[in-house]
């Protein structure tokens, strides 16, 4: 994978949760690919021993670069420094006709080979999003004679409202039927998958991410308040102002414009700390208007354990999931769930979590695109926040569901039955 446990992303998080849960069902994962001290900017701590982690350090010197930069403060010498070097080393490169991705995709086919040479895998997997890392995993299982497993977050192709139109179709159906079994991170794109004639429904298999359960990340601000400023709700009853919190990147194909209109427009008061990437639209959209200044407040990403304390502390999260990607599951909603906050949802009718949400009762989901489906749902979550509070009471037996314990269980159903399949 692009992002093993280690980095600060989302690909290697998932896993990291359930690494005990599914030791304990006698399953040992091993992870394979960039360093995360060369090519993440924030880093975490991994749940397994070190033998378990397969670093590549093929990693582009502009990337590097990158990295060190971003960790610097903004404008500082080293920030500018780096940035130099970045720039310069990308140059080279561009003059070398270095191919980042190839490059990359070497080290990882390295790291891969030495592994399988000391521990004789029985599945091997490759992890999409990049599609390139599924195709290159897929050649070296068959030159291993190895039991292949796709693990797909994001479809291949171009996606709406409307369905799904494959890239590439034929290598991914060449692909999918090589392997024991594909995992989707959505039941939606997993159907699309099989209506395309992709892969055959009787390896096909849908997952989502989990919730943990360690107590240390259900601290309220983990000591560390001064560092993180999140206003917090003052009880469990409507109040006159109402304060949220955004975990995550916001890039251009998550477009908030509705929802500062809805901002502007709101007849309470609204708070939203956004911690990480804002697109530069929704940037200069914010500074030019003085009540959405006083609205949203900007942070720098921060590590995996400091968001759950953000989480803990806050009176509600916010989700927002591109109007385009109906079939998609965003890991945010399932990572904060055992922290009991009311959830307001920004995505496109007919999403998966619309009918979670509605299902579970623990908050409101908007058309993303809408401000009037904005505005009235900013007003139900503050009016009705005690009840979606009350939700997780009344159905703690389906919220669990979706804890470490229990999705592991689940790979392990999915893991076992990919094992009895024949070659």
């Amino acid at each position: 994978m692009m992002q093993p446990p280690g980095s600060n992303g989302v690909q290697g998080l998932i896993y990291d949760k359930i690494l005990p849960y599914l030791d304990a069902c006698g399953w040992e994962f091993h992870f394979a690919g960039p360093s995360p001290s060369m090519a993440s900017v924030l880093t975490e701590k991994v749940n397994c021993h070190p033998s378990r982690l397969h670093y590549s350090t093929n990693v582009s010197w502009s990337k590097r670069f990158s990295v060190l930069k971003n960790r610097c403060r903004n404008r500082s010498l080293m920030y500018l420094s780096y940035g130099f070097l970045q720039l310069i080393s990308s140059r080279i490169e561009r003059l070398l006709r270095h191919d980042h991705l190839s490059y990359t995709l070497a080290g990882l086919r390295r790291v891969v080979r030495e592994a399988e040479g000391q521990w004789d895998y029985d599945l091997i997997a490759g992890k999409t999003p990049d599609f390139q890392v599924l195709e290159e995993v897929a050649s070296l299982a068959e030159e291993m004679n190895k039991p292949l497993v796709a693990l797909i977050d994001d479809p291949h192709g171009y996606r709406n409202e409307l369905g799904f139109v494959p890239q590439d179709a034929e290598k991914q159906r060449r692909i999918l039927r090589q392997c024991r079994g594909a995992v989707f991170m959505s039941p939606l794109t997993r159907d699309r998958y099989v209506q395309s004639d992709l892969v055959d429904s009787g390896k096909a298999y849908a997952m989502t991410d989990s919730y943990p359960v360690s107590s240390s990340l259900y601290v309220a601000g983990g000591g560390c308040h001064d560092r993180l400023p999140c206003a917090t709700h003052a009880s469990t009853v409507a109040t006159p102002q109402l304060h949220l919190v955004y975990l995550g990147m916001l890039p251009e194909w998550r477009p908030i414009e509705a929802l500062l209109t809805a901002l502007e427009m709101a007849s309470i008061s609204v708070q939203v700390d956004v911690y990480g990437y804002l697109y530069s639209g929704a940037k200069d959209k914010i500074m030019a208007s003085p009540k959405l200044r006083r609205a949203i407040r900007l942070h720098r990403s921060v590590s995996y354990e400091a968001s759950h304390w953000l989480a803990e502390e806050s009176a509600g999260l916010l989700v927002a999931i591109g109007p385009r990607h109906v079939d998609n599951q965003p890991s945010k909603f399932f990572e904060y769930l055992g922290h009991r906050k009311p959830y307001l949802v920004l995505g496109p009718r007919g999403n998966p979590i619309e009918a979670l949400i509605r299902d579970l009762g623990i908050g409101v989901y908007c058309d993303i695109g809408s401000t009037q489906s904005i505005l009235a749902g900013i007003l139900k979550f503050n009016n009705h926040y005690s009840s979606f509070i009350e939700a997780y009471d009344r159905n703690l037996e389906l919220i669990e569901n979706y804890s470490a314990p229990r999705v592991a269980g689940k790979w392990v159903e999915c893991l076992e039955a990919m094992l009895r399949q024949d070659s």
